[in-house]
């Protein structure tokens, strides 16, 4: 009987003192404040990080049409499309879409989608896209359409860009079921009408 109140006192006692030692852990951090960055090469790094980004995105469109023309050799290595059409090499989810933002302002990226599919409506494209907001962290994306094959994709961008000159082909997972038809073409009304 002894034994069993000395072993019952020892773990009050030790569960009284860890839950002290616990808060006066806690109390410590929120007492400290906000993180501060360690060292300069720190902040060197996250200037450098948005310095890259800044110029990634005033360079985006450019570079993108210097590929789809051709006048940019891109390694075989990093080209994704391995036949024309994805669903040929085996996955019928894997294609394209059309980038037409990357925002961290989640009410920029709705309303850009929103006036994006109003655009498209006035247009009367032969084509009707989707649009699809998602989080990458940390970034919200807008992607438009589904194409299986990278040039159907870039033959709808150039429609596009009439509007939104950012526009750009990037590889994504499709809804098979929204892909356009083959014997679709992309034009406007505006273009079918010679006005």
């Amino acid at each position: 009987m002894k034994n069993l109140s000395l072993y019952i006192t020892i773990i009050s006692l030790l569960s009284i003192a860890f839950i002290f030692s616990s808060c006066s852990t806690v109390r410590d951090v929120t007492e400290r404040g906000p993180a501060e960055p360690e060292s300069p090469d720190e902040v060197l790094a996250t200037e450098e990080a948005r310095a890259l980004q800044q110029l990634l995105d005033e360079t985006r469109s450019t570079l993108a049409d210097l590929e789809e023309s051709d006048q940019i050799e891109v390694p075989n290595l990093f080209k994704q499309e391995a036949s024309s059409n994805s669903a040929v090499s085996g996955n019928p989810y894997q294609g394209y879409r059309i980038q037409l933002i990357s925002t961290r302002d989640v009410q920029e990226a709705d309303t850009m989608s929103n006036q994006f599919l109003e655009w498209v409506e006035s247009e009367a494209f032969g084509y009707r896209p989707e649009a699809y907001v998602f989080f990458k962290q940390p970034y919200y994306r807008v992607h438009v359409g589904d194409f299986q094959s990278k040039s159907r994709a870039a033959d709808f961008t150039r429609l596009i860009k009439q509007k939104y000159p950012g526009a750009w082909v990037v590889p994504d997972r499709i809804v098979p079921a929204n892909v356009p038809p083959d014997d679709v073409t992309f034009s406007t009304e505006k273009d079918t009408t010679g006005s």
